[in-house]
């Protein structure tokens, strides 16, 4: 089975920028980088690999994509229901057509607080 195929569940990738607050303080607000990606949310529960342990990296799920949409570590991705914070992307090796963003799932946030 293709990639594009298991991929039914729509992300939006989110980047945190520094803004002014009313009070003149530094806040974070998050700013969309992409939206209405496709992509297939899995659960992390395969052996830990010796990359992640070097890093110290906490990965509960893995996103993957048909194509790159450029996210970094410390971006968040929402797919309607919840937040991840992206550990690090990595391509696949299956000529640029198979993705994976390495994440932890965040604790349930309210949308309309943290866009």
């Amino acid at each position: 089975m293709s990639l594009p195929l298991l991929c039914r569940r729509q992300i939006s990738l989110q980047r945190a920028i520094a803004g002014a607050g009313p009070n003149g303080e530094v806040i974070r607000q998050w700013q969309t980088i992409a939206m209405n990606v496709p992509a297939a949310i899995l659960t992390y529960r395969a052996r830990r690999l010796d990359e992640l342990d070097r890093r110290g990296l906490a990965v509960t799920h893995v996103l993957l994509l048909s194509k790159p949409i450029g996210a970094q570590f410390g971006d968040r991705v929402f797919d309607g229901n919840a937040y991840y914070h992206v550990q690090f992307m990595s391509n696949l090796g299956d000529r640029d057509q198979s993705w994976a963003i390495y994440a932890a799932m965040l604790a349930p946030q309210d949308p309309v607080v943290n866009s």
